[in-house]
C-alpha cells in the first residue's frame, strides 16, 4: 500500500525533471523506487509497536475479587484508646508467605497506633515475626503492655510508645494474657491457666472437687503405702539388733534358736519416690498408672466436658489472675523480672477482671465455691478480690449473685460507684439473651436489668470515661451496631442528658453489700438504647472517650477498617486503609435486602448480584446458610465477606437469609426452632430462595446450596426433603443428632434445643416420608418429661410451652441421617480431622451411607484443622476449601455435553 501512494509521487517528480525519458532509465528508476519502498515499509513495521505504546490507551477496569485475595485481607481487632484520648492502638492480623513448602502461608499479628483524630496515617508499632496482641495502655499514655509468644508461650511485654525495645515483664510457665494496668500504673494484672495439680500447690480458696472416678478419691495416691513388716532378731538380754548377714540360714526360726535371739518386727514405709511399681501393691500400681496418665499415655477421661476444639481435653484447667509490681525503670533499662503473686486461687475459673478505681480491689466473675465438678457448674457470680501483698493468701468475697443467672464482664464506672455486667438466664440455656445489668457498690439497692425490653443480646460493654454512657455491640437484624445506654438519665429532666441519680461519692467496702438476689419484676428497669452505626455495619471492636468513638467495622465495600466519629455516631470518617488500599482496583458486589413471609414470620434475606453480569443475562442461584443455629448474617458479617465476594465474582447470584432460630430478632424468633431444626428453618430458607429465583437476573433452573456447622446439617436436611438443587456442599455438619450428643463438644445443644436426651421417650421408626417438608407429625403428650426433667436442663419455661414430642423422637425426626435414602442431590461433604465441635464421625456416617446407596457423593478431609477452618484455619486450607466448593457447585450447573 505504501508503494501505491509513494510511487506516483516519485514518478510525477521524475516526469517534470525529464520531459522525454528513455524506456530503459524509466524501468531502472521504478525498480529502484520499489526497493526503497520495501525498505521503508519494513522499517515502519518494526517501529509500529513503539508507536503503539506511545499512543494514549484506556486504563484497564477494576478486577474481580479472587480466591487468592484472601491473602490480602487485613483483620482488625483489640481497639483501645489511650487514657488521654489522643491515640488508638489496635491489632492487625495478616497472612504472610513463609519458607515452608508444607505451609507456605502463616498469620502474623502486629500492633498499630494512629491518632484518634485520624490526622495522620496509622503506623506499625511492633514488627517481630512472633506477633503481638492484647495492647493495654499505661495510665500516662506513654507505654503499652502487650502479649507476645516466647517459645510458643504467651508473655506480657512493655513497650515505650516513642521508641525503645520491649521489656519482657512475665515468665509465667503457662503463659500470661489479658494485661491490665492498675490505676496508678505501678502494678499490672494478667491471666493464666493452671492445671489441677498446680492449683493444689497454691493456697487454695474453697473446697476441692470430686474427680468423678468411681470408688476413687482425689487423695488415694497421696499417702504412703501401708508399712512393710520386717523381722528383726535382737539379743535376748540387751535387745540390741543382731547382725545376721554372716549367718548362713534360710529359716528365721532356726536362726533365732541358734543365736538364742528374740524375734521382733518393725514397720518400714516405702518412700513415695520409689513407690511406683507395676508389680507392687495397689497403691504402687495406682501411682504407676498415674505417672502414665500424667504423660497423656493413655489419656484417662472422667470429666463431662472432655472435648476441646481440636483435641481431647481430659483434664480440667482453671483460669486465674496474678499481679506483678512493675519496676520503675522499664522505660530506660531491663531490670530483673518481678515475681508474680496470685489474686485468685482454688479449683474454679475467673474472668473479666477489672481494677476498682482505688487500686486496692479487683472485681471479676467466677464460679461459686462448691464441691461439684466444674463441668457441672453453670452459675457465675461477681466477686471482689483484695490486691494481695507478697506472701498473702488470696482474699475474695462474693459481690453479687443472681439466682439461676451467669454473670460476667463486670465494668466499673470511673467514680467506682456502679458496676455494669452481662447476665444470661440459666432457665433458658441455649436460647437466653445476654442482658445488661447494673449494681451499685453500696449494696443499698437491688440490681437493675436494663436491656430486657430491647430483646437483643448485648456484648462488649464499656463505660464512657465520665460514666454517663454505657456502650455495647448488639447483633440485630443483619447488622452488628454500636449502641449506648444512658442508664442514669431521667425522662423528666430538663437537660438533654437528664440528671444522674444521687450516688455515693466513692466506692464503699465490698463487705457492706447485699450479695444474693432472685430476679423479679422490680429489677427490670428498661433503658432504650441508642443505635450509633448504620444498618449494614458490623462493629468488631471499639473504644470511646467522652468526645470520640474509634471502632473497627465491616461494611459491604470493605471487610475491616478503622473509623472514628463523635460519641453520637455523627461525622464518621475512615482513618485507616489496610484493605481500602488494595480494594481500589477491585470490583465489589453489593447486597440487596429482601423480606419474605413464611408461617406468619417476616424473614430477612439478602441477594448479591454478580458484578460482571450484563443486562439481560441471568446467573445461577447459590443459597448460602449460616450456622449456630443462633448465628446471624448480614452485610456487616466479616467472616463471609471474602467468600461472598469471590463466588459472586465467579458468576453466582447469592442469596442468604436469617431463618427462625437466628439471633438478632428477639427471644421468640430465636426459640422458634425448638425441637425443629429442620423443617421450619428449611421453609424459611426456601422462601428466600424462591424470592431470589423470581428476580429477572437469576436463573431459577440452576440452583445450588451450601452451609457449614449447623448449616452443614441444614444442607443435608434440605436435600433429604427436596430435589430442587443441582448440587450441594455440606461443611463440618452434624447429621445424626443422637451421635452429635456424644461426639461434639457442642453437645449441650441437644438437651437445650430438643428438651432432653437421646434415651428419653419412645423411639418409633417413622415412615419414609413422615418428616418431609409438609410438616412433622405431633406425637403423644410429653408432660411426663416436663415434670420430671425440665428443671435439670434449665428449660423451665421453654419446655412447658414448646415441647411437642419426646426428646428421643424429636432427635430422630430431625436427623438428616434418618432420611438418607431420599438424598439424590450430588453432595460434597467437607470436614476437618481435628474438628471436635461437631465430630468427624458425623461426616463419615453420611458419606458411607450415600456410597452404599450409590448416590453421587464426595468427601474431603483437612488434616491438622478444626471447626474454625473457614475463618482462621491454615490460609492454604481456606483457599483450597473455597475453590473446591466453587468447582463442585459449578459441576451442578454445567451441561456435561459442553
Amino acid at each position: 500500500m505504501l508503494t501505491h501512494y509513494v510511487r506516483p509521487f516519485l514518478l510525477f517528480s521524475l516526469m517534470t525533471y525529464a520531459a522525454t525519458p528513455s524506456l530503459s532509465p524509466y524501468r531502472r528508476f521504478t525498480e529502484r523506487i520499489d526497493r526503497w519502498c520495501a525498505v521503508l515499509f519494513s522499517l515502519l513495521v518494526a517501529l509500529a509497536p513503539l508507536a503503539a505504546t506511545a499512543q494514549p490507551t484506556e486504563a484497564p477496569g477494576p478486577s474481580a475479587i479472587t480466591a487468592m485475595d484472601l491473602l490480602n485481607i487485613h483483620q482488625i481487632s483489640d481497639v483501645t484508646l489511650s487514657p488521654d484520648g489522643r491515640t488508638a492502638a489496635y491489632v492487625v492480623k495478616t497472612v504472610e508467605e513463609t519458607p515452608s513448602e508444607d505451609r507456605p502461608y502463616a498469620y502474623r499479628q502486629r500492633i498499630y497506633v494512629v491518632p484518634a483524630n485520624g490526622r495522620s496515617a496509622p503506623h506499625v508499632l511492633t514488627r517481630s515475626p512472633a506477633g503481638a496482641t492484647n495492647p493495654a495502655w499505661h495510665p500516662e499514655s506513654d507505654r503499652l503492655a502487650f502479649v507476645r509468644p516466647v517459645d510458643g508461650t504467651p508473655q506480657v511485654f512493655i513497650l515505650p510508645i516513642f521508641g525503645g525495645e520491649p521489656y519482657q515483664l512475665t515468665d509465667a510457665p503457662n503463659g500470661a494474657t489479658s494485661p491490665q494496668w492498675s490505676p496508678n500504673g505501678e502494678h499490672l494484672m494478667y491471666a493464666s491457666s493452671l492445671s489441677r495439680s498446680e492449683v493444689a500447690k497454691q493456697l487454695a480458696f474453697g473446697a476441692t472437687f470430686g474427680e468423678e472416678r468411681w470408688n476413687r478419691s482425689p487423695s488415694d495416691t497421696l499417702g504412703s503405702e501401708q508399712s512393710r513388716q520386717l523381722v528383726v532378731l535382737r539379743d535376748s538380754i540387751t535387745l540390741d539388733p543382731i547382725d545376721t548377714l554372716a549367718v548362713n540360714s534360710d529359716r528365721i526360726a532356726v536362726l533365732a534358736d541358734s543365736l538364742n535371739a528374740l524375734r521382733d518386727t518393725i514397720s518400714q514405709p516405702i518412700p513415695s519416690a520409689t513407690a511406683s511399681n507395676p508389680d507392687g501393691s495397689l497403691l504402687q500400681i495406682r501411682k504407676w498408672l498415674g505417672e502414665r496418665r500424667s504423660a497423656d499415655d493413655p489419656r484417662v477421661i472422667t470429666r463431662l466436658d472432655f472435648q476441646g476444639e481440636h483435641e481431647l481435653d481430659p483434664e480440667v484447667s482453671f483460669r486465674h489472675f496474678f499481679i506483678v509490681d512493675v519496676p520503675g525503670n522499664v522505660m530506660s533499662a531491663t531490670p530483673e523480672r518481678p515475681a508474680a503473686r496470685p489474686v485468685t486461687s482454688g479449683f474454679r475459673s475467673y474472668g473479666g477482671a477489672e481494677w476498682l478505681p482505688s487500686g486496692t480491689q479487683i472485681v471479676l466473675s467466677g464460679a461459686p465455691a462448691v464441691a461439684t465438678h466444674p463441668d457441672r457448674v453453670r452459675q457465675r457470680d461477681l466477686y471482689v478480690a483484695e490486691v494481695p501483698d507478697a506472701g498473702d493468701t488470696p482474699d475474695l468475697q462474693r459481690l453479687l449473685r443472681l439466682e439461676r443467672y451467669a454473670l460476667s464482664n463486670p465494668r466499673v464506672t470511673s467514680d467506682g460507684t456502679t458496676i455494669a455486667f452481662t447476665a444470661s438466664s440459666l432457665n433458658q440455656s441455649g436460647y437466653a439473651q445476654t442482658e445488661v445489668g447494673l449494681f451499685a457498690l453500696d449494696g443499698r439497692t437491688k440490681p437493675r436489668l436494663i436491656s430486657m425490653d430491647y430483646d437483643r443480646s448485648v456484648s462488649q460493654i464499656k463505660w464512657s470515661p465520665d460514666g454517663w454512657y454505657l456502650y455495647g455491640v448488639s447483633a440485630s437484624e443483619g447488622a452488628f451496631p454500636l449502641i449506648r445506654f444512658a442508664p442514669f438519665a431521667r425522662p423528666d429532666a430538663d437537660s438533654e442528658e437528664g440528671e444522674r441519680p444521687d450516688a455515693p461519692a466513692a466506692a464503699p467496702e465490698a463487705e457492706t453489700s447485699t450479695a444474693v438476689f432472685a430476679v423479679d419484676s422490680t429489677m427490670i428497669t428498661p433503658v432504650e438504647p441508642e443505635i450509633l452505626t448504620g444498618p449494614e455495619t458490623g462493629v468488631r471492636s471499639y473504644d470511646a472517650t467522652d468526645a470520640t468513638l474509634v471502632y473497627a467495622a465491616t461494611t459491604v465495600q470493605n471487610p475491616y477498617e478503622l473509623y472514628t466519629s463523635t460519641v453520637g455516631g455523627d461525622n464518621e470518617r475512615r482513618i485507616s486503609s489496610h484493605n481500602a488500599s488494595w480494594l481500589t482496583d477491585k470490583t465489589v458486589a453489593t447486597h440487596r435486602k429482601i423480606e419474605v413471609e413464611n408461617d406468619g414470620r417476616t424473614i430477612d434475606a439478602w441477594v448479591i448480584r454478580p458484578p460482571g453480569l450484563s443486562e439481560g443475562e441471568t446467573a445461577p442461584l447459590l443459597v448460602e446458610m449460616h450456622g449456630g443455629p443462633s448465628a446471624m448474617w448480614g452485610p456487616g458479617e466479616a467472616t463471609m465477606w471474602h467468600e461472598f465476594q469471590m463466588l459472586a465474582a465467579r458468576g453466582f447470584a447469592i442469596v442468604y437469609a436469617n431463618p427462625r432460630g437466628s439471633g438478632g430478632y428477639g427471644f421468640d424468633f430465636k426459640t422458634a426452632n425448638f425441637q425443629d431444626w429442620g423443617t421450619g428453618p428449611m421453609n424459611d430458607v426456601l422462601a428466600a430462595a424462591d424470592a431470589a429465583a423470581d428476580l429477572e437476573w437469576t436463573n431459577a433452573e440452576q440452583q445450588v446450596l451450601t452451609g457449614g456447622s449447623y448449616a452443614g446439617y441444614l444442607t443435608a436436611w434440605i436435600i433429604s426433603q427436596t430435589d430442587r438443587f443441582d448440587a450441594a456442599v455440606a461443611q463440618r455438619g452434624v447429621y445424626d443428632l443422637s451421635v452429635f450428643f456424644g461426639e461434639g463438644n457442642a453437645w449441650r445443644l441437644v438437651p437445650t434445643h430438643f428438651g432432653g436426651y437421646p434415651w428419653e421417650g419412645a423411639y418409633p421408626v417413622p415412615a419414609q416420608d413422615s418428616a418431609r417438608a409438609d410438616g412433622i407429625p405431633m406425637p403423644v403428650d410429653s408432660t411426663y418429661f416436663v415434670e420430671e426433667q425440665a428443671s435439670g436442663f434449665g428449660l423451665d419455661s421453654l419446655a412447658v410451652d414448646s415441647l411437642r414430642m419426646p426428646p428421643r423422637e424429636a432427635l430422630l425426626r430431625n436427623s438428616p441421617q434418618t432420611f438418607v435414602r431420599d438424598i439424590e442431590t450430588p453432595l460434597l461433604i467437607m470436614h476437618a480431622d481435628n474438628d471436635l465441635r461437631t465430630g468427624v464421625i458425623q461426616s463419615e456416617l453420611l458419606y458411607r451411607s450415600l456410597k452404599v446407596l450409590d448416590r453421587p457423593v464426595e468427601y474431603v478431609r483437612y488434616p491438622n484443622a478444626g471447626h474454625d477452618l473457614s475463618r482462621s484455619g491454615d490460609p492454604q486450607h481456606r483457599i483450597d476449601r473455597l475453590l473446591r466448593i466453587y468447582e463442585f457447585l459449578t459441576r451442578g450447573i454445567t451441561d456435561p455435553q459442553e
